[in-house]
């Protein structure tokens, strides 16, 4: 059956999913418009404009609106938006348009590669160095990985120039093989690495381990002496997470929100007078 995926403002439109309210007036008196309750959608967002605010310093008013380059540079919404971020972040804001047009030409020459996770962001980062400091003056590391074959076969043959330059930079030729072939075997090897670190040596502790070593390892880390037991919903529950907002003296109420086993809820704490 076809669908159509969507949000709520005012994380919809732009870069993302068109919004839900908005989809449902386009299907006003169609036989295949679903039914909703617009009460509630409208509470939903209520809610999610208090967290767009709280996560303001990652989002731009420019990827809420819908740009028709989408068609040319076919750079998925949310590729793009996390662009414009690392941009910032590397004082390149001025050059978001150079580096968008930069995209086809990378993606051209590592035989377009789909743009997907992860090489949608290999491709973009790539495109940024090519901006930044020449084109194909410096070639980052996935990049390189893409063209020696290291993520399989490319739809499309590599551009022989950047094939020499990748081959020149690392000193070695494309695979012929399967890639995963020519890895060895690691389970045993993070089971070690683990059991070193007083970690878990079970499947799923090894494997993320793998993937990211720093954050299993403070997760497993102890508390330190004298610290403050977490307050736990249950036996078997994670802590809570608690956000409490600013709050004058007078105040007698004040809101707050309590995340508990994944879900974020929204309490009002009220100061009782004595009796």
């Amino acid at each position: 059956m076809d669908c159509v995926e969507v949000s709520i403002v005012p994380f919809a439109n732009g870069t993302a999913q068109p919004d839900t309210q908005r989809m449902l007036a386009l299907l006003e008196g169609h036989p295949r418009c679903p039914k909703f309750d617009a009460e509630k959608l409208a509470k939903l967002r209520d809610y999610f404009e208090g967290v767009y605010k709280e996560l303001e310093v990652y989002t731009s008013s420019a990827n809420e609106r819908v740009d028709s380059d989408i068609l040319l540079y076919q750079v998925p919404g949310g590729m793009l938006s996390n662009f414009r971020t690392q941009l910032k972040e590397q004082g390149m804001s001025d050059k978001f348009q150079a580096v968008l047009k930069e995209i086809p030409f990378v993606r051209e020459a590592l035989g377009w590669v789909p743009l997907v996770t992860p090489t949608s962001q290999i491709v973009g980062t790539q495109a940024m160095m090519n901006v930044k400091f020449g084109r194909w003056k410096m070639i980052c590391q996935p990049a390189q990985d893409i063209a020696l074959g290291k993520y399989g076969k490319t739809p499309a043959p590599i551009a022989p120039h950047v094939l020499e330059q990748v081959e020149k930079q690392t000193g070695k030729k494309p695979v012929s093989a399967r890639p995963a072939d020519l890895l060895e075997p690691g389970m045993e090897k993070q089971r070690k690495l683990c059991g070193e670190k007083g970690l878990p040596t079970d499947d799923e502790t090894a494997v993320l381990f793998a993937m990211f070593p720093q954050q299993v390892e403070a997760l497993y880390k102890p508390a330190p002496t004298g610290a403050a037991k977490p307050l736990v919903a249950s036996t078997s529950a994670p802590a809570p997470t608690v956000a409490l907002p600013a709050r004058s003296p007078s105040d007698q109420s004040r809101r707050m929100f309590i995340t508990v086993e994944g879900r974020r809820h929204e309490v009002t704490v009220e100061t009782l007078e004595p009796a």
